[in-house]
């Protein structure tokens, strides 16, 4: 009998959403051309659901997720940006996604700030603290009338996750993100849970509420020929936010919103040309996570290794400094 319903992974973060879905994508899934190749792809959609959207950090080793890249792509979201030079300091591929090499055309910050002509975070944040009951906070990044064109004309990069629910439930902040198509290694439990759960936090503390639940709805849930290895993944390490009290570092600490947004922009702006060390920022978060990371990497570019892991111990966010730390030590003793 044909599985027709729904299937559904619950955890307390993404370290055990990822660990469940790894050993149930084979029983759920089955294999299947695509335009990309070899991949396989679950016979329904799937519910990711975290408990805890803010122990976003993947820990496990063989999947490797790089922190640096995923913490700085979300800030650039945050910011609103669409540009490729800005994400290839730390990912030297984003210029494969870009169909002229300077701008990504799915970028989801800039679809969220500015794409639709109006700042939907801004419009997002003001009708949830206009009304707490509201069931039209609703964020979109499909665009309806660009993106059937850009499709059937063979772009790059149209948008994956196509539109965002928030809710305010039992005074805490609930979002659904709702992806058309979701390759659960580098998308879903990779990327996609580091940036949607930044933009979580951002709207429940600019509201003045608690971070709730985080739902992704993957229509279209899959794993590429290239990563079917990690489907046996014998990674046992234990999750480490369960075993260590890590601590976590507001993303607003008490500032006011559109500041930070301002920020970050002035901030990946001068990370470009390395200004960014001559500014003085109001933002703890830049100031305490996004600059010792910065520096951090670049460091490890200029194969200064001992300057690397000093930087990477200021970073005053436990998790993030952690899995830093890790992702270099991989790198120097592999």
């Amino acid at each position: 009998m044909i599985n027709i319903t729904p299937l559904t992974i619950v955890g307390r973060n993404v370290n055990e959403v990822y660990k469940e879905a790894m050993w149930k994508m084979p029983i759920f899934g089955s294999k299947e051309g695509s335009r990309n190749g070899l991949v396989m792809v679950s016979n329904v959609p799937v519910i990711s659901t975290y408990e805890r959207p803010m122990e976003r950090i993947l820990f496990n080793a063989n999947r490797d997720a790089n922190p640096f890249f995923h913490i700085i792509e979300s800030m650039w979201m945050l910011a609103g940006r669409n540009d490729v030079e800005c994400l290839s300091l730390f990912n030297s591929t984003m210029g494969n996604y870009s169909d002229d090499g300077v701008t990504l055309n799915g970028a989801y910050g800039y679809r969220w700030r500015a794409h639709f002509d109006h700042d939907q975070l801004r419009w997002v944040i003001g009708e949830l603290a206009r009304d707490k009951t509201t069931r039209r906070a609703v964020l979109g990044m499909w665009d309806p009338y660009t993106d059937p064109q850009y499709v059937y004309m063979g772009g790059k990069d149209a948008p994956c996750n196509t539109h965002v629910y928030f809710r305010v439930n039992m005074g805490a902040l609930d979002m659904t993100v709702c992806n058309r198509s979701n390759d659960i290694i580098w998308g879903c439990y990779g990327a996609n849970v580091v940036h949607m759960s930044f933009m979580q936090e951002f709207v429940a503390q600019a509201v003045g509420i608690p971070v709730g639940s985080y739902h992704q709805f993957s229509n279209n849930w899959h794993i590429y020929e290239q990563h079917f290895h990690l489907l046996q993944d014998n990674d046992d390490a234990l999750d480490l936010y369960k075993t260590n009290d890590l601590s976590h570092f507001d993303l607003l600490g008490g500032g006011a919103p559109l500041e930070l947004l301002m920020e970050l922009d002035i901030f990946l702006e001068g990370m470009r040309d390395g200004t960014f060390i001559e500014i003085e920022f109001k933002s703890p978060y830049i100031n305490h996570v996004l600059v010792p990371l910065v520096y951090a990497w670049r460091a490890y570019k200029s194969k200064d290794i001992p300057h690397a892991l000093a930087r990477i111990v200021d970073i005053q966010d436990d998790a993030v400094s952690m899995a830093c730390m890790k992702w270099l030590e991989r790198r120097l003793y592999k």
